[in-house]
């Protein structure tokens, strides 16, 4: 018979254990969020305005044309069954390429054959940083039906990582979504699986939308994408007194107010883009977007990025 002190014994090592961990993922976050400022994109095809007014810049890339690269490498992910994380790492790696103000990535912003050929590229390197195996440019070649060769492809290359100064290890809303979950205290493990899912998908349905390309941190999808999560679980499957004690976890680790009107903006847009993609909605009963913060007026006192959420308001 197992005597009451070594039951306590073993009870205080599992609470240790867990503080230790617990610990280990705030420290895993911090420095997430040190090595995020790093990686924000600004609003690159914004320095298109001008240039489009041009005729000889007729062929110059818009929000469309990274729509469709983006579908297309997540349906070759989806074919080659690889991650579909590396399709967000790749579209991040585009994205901070294009903002770039080195040459190649000047002349990707004026030309949509060239700009297919970066998004190519950066699939071409996704693969090569975060799959177990490499797909050769050869493969990339076929892919693209030969409009492309393997030797422009890694010639790119090299001009790509120069551009992105080699920071190519920047972290994804996936995983700050993975090591937030991580907090989830065990009387929302029946609830977890769905968060994750419901977490997941809507950091991919970002991924695809240059609205949260520019100045947005990663993190804050996240955050965004847990809290539409959370509002639409089942009612009793996570206890509201600690559901709120989590969010407040949430908001002291980040030190961010998830009330404010640009996080209530991100949350707006991913519900949206969750129900046309999905065909369902996420109730938000148990955890609602406040109503007073969705003028979105006034969100720069907020964060650095009036230009993405102005234009979060239109789908």
């Amino acid at each position: 018979m197992v005597s009451l002190a070594m039951k306590l014994l073993v009870h205080d090592q599992a609470n240790s254990d867990r503080t230790m961990d617990e610990q280990h993922v705030f420290d895993c976050i911090s420095a997430m969020l040190r090595q995020e400022e790093h990686y924000l994109c600004h609003d690159y095809l914004d320095i298109q305005v001008a240039a489009t007014q041009h005729p000889s810049n007729g062929d110059a890339i818009d929000e469309t044309c990274r729509s469709k690269m983006c579908e297309w490498i997540f349906h070759v992910i989806d074919s080659t069954r690889l991650q579909r994380e590396t399709a967000s790492v790749a579209m991040g790696f585009l994205d901070r390429f294009l903002a770039s103000s080195s040459e190649p990535a000047e002349y990707a912003r004026s030309n949509r054959k060239e700009y297919q050929l970066a998004a190519m590229t950066c699939l071409y390197i996704a693969v090569k940083i975060r799959e177990p195996f490499e797909m050769d440019a050869a493969l990339m070649s076929r892919l693209s039906r030969g409009v492309h060769s393997a030797e422009e492809i890694t010639s790119l290359e090299y001009s790509i990582l120069i551009a992105l100064q080699w920071k190519v290890n920047g972290p994804t809303p996936i995983q700050f979504v993975n090591h937030i979950l991580e907090l989830l205290p065990d009387s929302a493990r029946s609830a977890a699986p769905t968060l994750y899912e419901h977490s997941h998908f809507q950091t991919e349905l970002a991924v695809g939308d240059y609205a949260f390309v520019p100045y947005l941190r990663q993190s804050t999808i996240a955050i965004a994408s847990i809290l539409n999560s959370l509002g639409g679980i089942e009612r009793g499957s996570f206890p509201f007194d600690e559901c709120i004690q989590f969010i407040q976890v949430i908001s002291s680790a980040f030190d961010l107010d998830i009330d404010s009107p640009l996080v209530n903006a991100v949350r707006g847009r991913l519900l949206e883009s969750f129900a046309k993609s999905s065909g369902y909605e996420l109730s938000q009963a148990a955890m609602p977007i406040p109503t007073h913060n969705m003028s979105l007026k006034g969100v720069s006192a907020f964060e650095d990025s009036p230009t993405c959420v102005s234009k979060m308001n239109v789908l």
